[in-house]
């Protein structure tokens, strides 16, 4: 996430839409984490479909959660912003 977050910091964009760009990497990230995961649990047991949206879901809404809990320690600004 480290990596990802550097290099996201590295373009030239404003620090609202790297924060965006941040969520929608990690959100996309867990949620195909969790669809993989599925695929391989759905071939023994839990083969409804309304199990993948658990499996993707809760992933993703977590990924949301913990971008925003780093971004409050680690933002995108160097500082110089009053607020």
């Amino acid at each position: 996430m480290k990596y990802i977050w550097d290099w996201i910091d590295s373009l030239n964009l404003s620090e609202r839409f790297k924060l965006r760009m941040m969520i929608l990497v990690s959100v996309a990230a867990s949620a195909a984490a969790g669809l993989c995961l599925w695929s391989i649990v759905q071939r023994w047991a839990l083969d409804h479909w309304s199990w993948m949206i658990v499996f993707t879901g809760y992933p993703a809404f977590l990924a949301v959660v913990l971008v925003i809990i780093y971004s409050f320690n680690h933002s995108f600004h160097d500082g110089s912003y009053k607020g």
